[in-house]
C-alpha cells in the first residue's frame, strides 16, 4: 500500500513540475499557443566529445530555465556506465535534475510480454532532454512497440523535447532502421529495413563502418523508400531543428540522397532532411 502512495504522488509530482516547466520553456522560447515548438534531435557518435554534447544540448533545450533530462540505455544493463558519465556531466555543468530509466525484461517463467511503468511513461513524456543511448536496438525495438514506451517518446519530441541519440541509439530515431538478420534458408547474415521510433522522418542513421561495407544496398534502398541516409563517424555530431541540420563536428559525415548522389560535410555544414 506504501509503495502504491509513493507511485501516485511520484506521478503527480512529475506532471505538476513539468506543466510549470513546459510554460517556462515556452515564454523562454517565445512560443505560444499557434506557434508549436519545433523538433530537436542531436545524433551524436559514441567517441564525441561529451562534455561538448551536454553543453550544446543544455545551450539548445532552455533546461536552465527549468525542466530535467531523461537517459535511457538502450543495454538492458542495471548499472549502465554510459549513464553513469553522462548524467554525472549534467551533474559538472549544473543540471542536477537528471533520472536514469531501465527497462528489464520480465522473466520468462512470469511473462513473455515486456512492461513500463507508469512514472517513466510521465517522465519521457514530460523531459526537457531525452537522450537514448547505445546498446542493444533490437530488443529496446520490442520493447517500444509492445508498450507505451514508442508513443511517449514521440509525445515527447510533440512537446518539443530535445532528443538526443548516441551511438546506436541514433539510428533507432527515424522511420526506420537497417538491422542484421540470419536467413534461414541459405544460414547467411542479411540486413533489411525495419520500423524504428519515427522520431526522424524520411531519415534513416547508421555509422560509416555499415555504409561503407553494404554502400550498394544503402543506394537501393534510398531510391526506393524516397529517404536520406546519413552515415556517422564515432566522433561526429550533428544538431536539427526540424528539417535543418548542420555539423557540429570536426569529423565528417557522409550523406547519401534518393538519387544516389553521395557527399562529404564537416564542421559547420548544413544540409536538409527530406520534408513529408
Amino acid at each position: 500500500m506504501k509503495t502504491l502512495i509513493k507511485l501516485v504522488v511520484i506521478s503527480v509530482l512529475i506532471i505538476i513540475i513539468s506543466a510549470c516547466n513546459f510554460e517556462k520553456r515556452k515564454q523562454a522560447s517565445g512560443d505560444t499557443e499557434s506557434s508549436k515548438p519545433g523538433s530537436q534531435v542531436f545524433l551524436i557518435g559514441n567517441e564525441f566529445n561529451i562534455k561538448k554534447a551536454v553543453n550544446k544540448m543544455i545551450e539548445k533545450s532552455g533546461i536552465r530555465n527549468g525542466g530535467y533530462v531523461v537517459i535511457i540505455p538502450t543495454s538492458f544493463q542495471v548499472n549502465d556506465r554510459k549513464a553513469k558519465l553522462l548524467s554525472k556531466e549534467f551533474n559538472k555543468q549544473g543540471i542536477v535534475a537528471v533520472h536514469v530509466l531501465g527497462f528489464p525484461f520480465k522473466p520468462k517463467e512470469e511473462s513473455s510480454r515486456m512492461s513500463i511503468k507508469n512514472t517513466d511513461v510521465l517522465a519521457i513524456e514530460n523531459a526537457s532532454i531525452l537522450c537514448l543511448l547505445d546498446g542493444k536496438i533490437n530488443k529496446f525495438m520490442k520493447l517500444a512497440k509492445e508498450t507505451r514506451l514508442k508513443k511517449a517518446l514521440l509525445k515527447a519530441k510533440e512537446k518539443g523535447t530535445l532528443i538526443a541519440g548516441i551511438g546506436n541509439g541514433a539510428s533507432i530515431l527515424g522511420d526506420n532502421y537497417f538491422f542484421w538478420f540470419k536467413d534461414k534458408k541459405t544460414n547467411k547474415k542479411k540486413i533489411a529495413l525495419t520500423p524504428g521510433l519515427g522520431l526522424l522522418e524520411n531519415t534513416v542513421v547508421d555509422d560509416l563502418t555499415f555504409l561503407k561495407n553494404n554502400r550498394k544496398r544503402i543506394r537501393k534502398e534510398t531510391s526506393r523508400e524516397n529517404f536520406l541516409f546519413i552515415g556517422m563517424a564515432k566522433k561526429a555530431s550533428v544538431y536539427i531543428e526540424g528539417i535543418d541540420a548542420v555539423v557540429l563536428s570536426e569529423t565528417e559525415i557522409s550523406l547519401v540522397h534518393p538519387d544516389s548522389t553521395a557527399i562529404k560535410l564537416g564542421i559547420g555544414d548544413k544540409f536538409f532532411l527530406l520534408p513529408k
